[in-house]
């Protein structure tokens, strides 16, 4: 007879996974934070040619576990313990086998090529074995999936929606009355923890306040190495800026800016804005004007849905052109506002200063898009914030979607210029970060 501890160690593809089921009296839901190495497990299902009888002791099977698998004309449809089922294309199955022919771990790649995928290849056979799929196909080759690595990847709403938040986290609309966040840079630069929070806040929110930041150039540089590598443009890998009398940029004057995005005269705009503030405009002015151009694009798209689609559907063209370290000569032909595939406001474009007045529109269009831009600019206006950095603050902004001005000042001589020292970090740096911190502290922010 079965006693009712079992140790019993299978092999599941290429690991070896160890499970202990023990007797749960009425059934024990799984431990947060995932399948673990020691996991419980039916005996009453897929015993995988073990020999073993079964037995009627209840036992808790796994969520991830693959309990049942049904074949169909163009799917296999698979079973898991927490009672879930996704039904997989033979296709998909096929070019994802994750046995050592078809796939390198340590590469994380596929070695099977594309062109030796039939479209038409079915499976044999397929069954359970020892909580996994197995899959045999008609020219002989076998592949075993596991159930968590299936799971992970199942087709279902759910699945799908959580891969999404994986990817990029879910992004919080703001208006007036909203307060941005603050982060002390100490804190964030010593914990991976505050840090984890600041991508997070950064992420859904757009913009966040770094505090007490030492009161130098390169405060920000050491930020940024923290997470990875400084986006460099034609004006290097940081600039500052700084009053001039002969200036290349109006940002180095003391002259009103208004709400834009930075640099959308580059093919890849800058992922994020770093503005460092090591000394501010003590007077009237100088104060940064804030809006979240995702709110406004939706507001734009319900009040006025036709001038909304003018802004999709309208090229503009951006440029700049001048000296910094070389001469420079940037154009991009792009729409103020960019969607994604489906149809949500995705990146905004959008500079007054650098959008070009050549048009590649007929006159009739050109009339349209002003009035669609004016009423945007309009809203951006009606819905923004203000927010006046002092020394030691460093304001980060997502550049995708938060425009940012600047109030007139008059430069005063006297207490010295006004200082702004400004890097950019793309977001393929800053999500990968939250990922990697993610896994780290075992944190689902999905």
């Amino acid at each position: 007879m079965l006693t009712s501890r079992i140790l019993r160690v299978a092999r599941c593809s290429s690991s070896l996974v160890a499970r202990i089921s023990p007797k749960v009296p009425g059934g024990a839901e799984h431990p947060p934070g995932g399948p673990r190495t020691e996991c419980l497990r039916s005996f009453g299902t897929s015993l995988c040619h073990s020999g073993e009888a079964q037995v009627s002791t209840p036992f808790s099977t796994p969520p991830t576990e693959v309990t049942e698998a049904r074949m169909a004309l163009k799917t296999v449809t698979v079973m898991f313990g927490d009672e879930s089922q996704s039904a997989y294309p033979h296709v998909w199955l096929r070019e994802n086998c994750q046995c050592h022919e078809c796939f390198n771990q340590d590469a994380i790649a596929r070695l099977f090529l594309l062109e030796d995928l039939d479209l038409d290849m079915r499976p044999k056979n397929v069954r359970v074995e020892d909580g996994c799929l197995r899959v045999e196909w008609e020219d002989g080759h076998i592949g075993l999936f596991s159930g968590p690595w299936l799971h992970q990847r199942a087709f279902t709403q759910e699945a799908r929606a959580k891969h999404r938040a994986q990817y990029m986290l879910s992004r919080v609309r703001w208006g007036p009355g909203f307060q941005v966040p603050l982060i002390d840079y100490q804190s964030a630069m010593e914990d991976d923890r505050v840090l984890l929070d600041w991508l997070t806040l950064l992420e859904r929110f757009g913009v966040v306040l770094i505090t007490n930041a030492p009161q130098k150039v390169g405060a920000i540089n050491d930020f940024i190495n923290n997470i990875g590598f400084i986006k460099p443009t034609h004006y290097g890998t940081d600039y500052e800026l700084v009053t001039h009398v002969t200036p290349n940029n109006l940002a180095y004057t003391g002259a009103k800016l208004g709400l834009h995005t930075d640099l959308p005269y580059y093919e890849y705009p800058p992922g994020t804005t770093w503005l460092h503030c090591l000394r501010q405009h003590e007077g009237k002015g100088g104060d940064n004007d804030l809006a979240d151009g995702l709110n406004v694009a939706d507001v734009l798209r319900e009040r006025h849905p036709d001038l909304f689609q003018v802004l999709v559907d309208t090229p503009v063209y951006f440029q700049d052109k001048g000296f910094h370290h070389y001469d420079f000569d940037k154009i991009t032909r792009v729409p103020v506002v960019m969607l994604d595939e489906r149809g949500h406001v995705r990146r905004i474009h959008m500079s007054s200063q650098a959008r070009d007045p050549i048009m590649d529109l007929d006159t009739d269009g050109v009339l349209q898009f002003y009035k669609a831009l004016k009423t945007f600019n309009s809203i951006l206006m009606e819905l923004s914030i203000s927010v006046k950095t002092k020394p030691g603050d460093i304001l980060v902004l997502d550049n995708t979607r938060v425009l940012h001005g600047r109030q007139a000042f008059e430069p005063d001589v006297s207490s010295g210029p006004r200082h702004i020292h400004n890097a950019y970090i793309d977001w393929d740096e800053l999500r990968s970060k939250r990922r990697v911190l993610q896994r780290r502290f075992k944190v689902d922010l999905a």
